[in-house]
C-alpha cells in the first residue's frame, strides 16, 4: 500500500493542504506520512541528551514539531487514515526528492501560499518539486476548495508520448472517486481538425472500459486561456496537467506555466512530470 506524502510548515494553508490530502488518502485506502523540515544550528542527530539543553530554542522548536506532527496523525487516524510522520534536520526542500520513492509514495500533497505560490513552500523554491518528482504533486492554495472533491478536469495534448502520463493521472482520478473530464485546448500552435481530436481522445481512453468522461475542446489563443474558460464555465474541483519540455500540451505545461495555473485559479492542481 503507497502512501501520500504531505510536507507541512504547521501553516493554516499547509493545514488545508493536509485536510485535502487526508480525505484524498482515505479514498485511495493509503496511509500518510507527513514531512516537516526543522534547521537546527548543530547537527542535532549527533547531540547527546545533555547538549541538547545548550541550545534551549532549538529543544523547544523541535518539540513543538513533534507536537504538531502527532495532531495531525491523530487527525488522519480519526478519520480511519493510517498515519506516520517524519521530521528531517538541516535539509532543504529541494532534498525532499531523496524521499519521493515510486515504490514508497504514489502522490506529493503540498500547500501553496497565495499569489508568491510555487516561489514559496516551506520558506524554500518549490519548482525542483514539480520538476523532479516521480509522481504525482498537487498543489493547494489555502483559498481552494475543501474536501470532498468531485470533479477533475484533466488537460492533454492526446500525443503518443503523453499517454503513459495520462494513464496515471487518469488512475489517480478513479481512486479518487471523481467525476472525469478530459479537455484539449486548441491553439493556433497545436491546431487539430475536430475529427482528429475525437480521433485522439478515442485512443487514449480506448482500453478505459470503466471510466464516463466527459469531452471538451476549447478554441484559445493559447493554452493557459483555454484553461481558464473550462474552469469559468464547467467549474472543476481540481485539473491535472502534465509537466514537461516537449511538444505539445508538455511544451505550454513546463513548470513555469503550471505555476501560473496554480497562481491564476482557486483550485486544487495535480501535475506529473512527464520525463517520469
Amino acid at each position: 500500500m503507497k502512501r501520500v506524502l504531505i510536507p507541512t510548515d504547521f501553516s493554516d494553508c499547509a493545514n488545508h493542504a493536509a485536510n485535502i490530502g487526508m480525505e484524498l488518502a482515505k479514498k485511495m485506502n493509503s496511509e500518510v506520512s507527513f514531512l516537516h523540515l526543522i534547521n537546527t544550528p548543530v547537527d542535532w542527530s549527533k547531540l547527546s541528551l545533555e547538549k541538547e539543553n545548550l541550545y534551549p530554542e532549538t529543544k523547544a522548536a523541535i518539540g513543538h514539531a513533534k507536537d504538531e506532527l502527532l495532531k495531525l496523525e491523530r487527525r488522519a487516524e480519526k478519520i480511519g487514515v493510517e498515519a506516520n510522520s517524519l521530521l528531517l534536520f538541516n535539509q532543504g526542500i529541494e532534498e525532499i526528492q531523496n524521499y519521493i520513492s515510486k515504490e514508497k509514495y504514489s502522490l506529493v500533497v503540498m500547500g501553496t501560499h497565495g499569489e508568491k505560490g510555487m516561489q514559496k513552500l516551506m520558506g524554500s523554491n518549490t519548482q525542483n518539486v514539480l520538476k523532479q518528482s516521480p509522481v504525482p504533486v498537487l498543489s493547494v492554495k489555502q483559498t481552494d476548495k475543501s474536501a470532498p472533491l468531485k470533479k477533475i478536469g484533466i488537460a492533454s495534448d492526446f500525443q503518443e508520448e503523453t499517454r503513459d502520463s495520462f494513464n496515471k493521472i487518469l488512475e489517480l482520478a478513479k481512486k479518487f472517486g471523481m467525476e472525469i473530464e478530459v479537455i484539449y485546448i486548441n491553439t493556433p500552435y497545436t491546431f487539430m481538425e475536430s475529427n482528429q481530436i475525437e480521433k485522439a481522445m478515442d485512443y487514449f481512453l480506448a482500453e478505459q472500459t470503466d471510466v464516463k468522461e466527459k469531452r471538451f475542446v476549447y478554441n484559445a489563443k493559447s493554452e493557459e486561456r483555454g484553461i481558464g474558460m473550462y474552469i469559468a464555465t464547467e467549474k472543476p474541483d481540481m485539473l491535472a496537467t502534465i509537466t514537461g519540455q516537449h511538444t505539445g500540451l508538455e511544451k505550454i505545461f513546463r513548470p513555469g506555466v503550471t505555476e501560473n495555473i496554480i497562481n491564476h485559479f482557486e483550485l486544487p492542481v495535480l501535475s506529473i512530470n512527464q520525463k517520469k
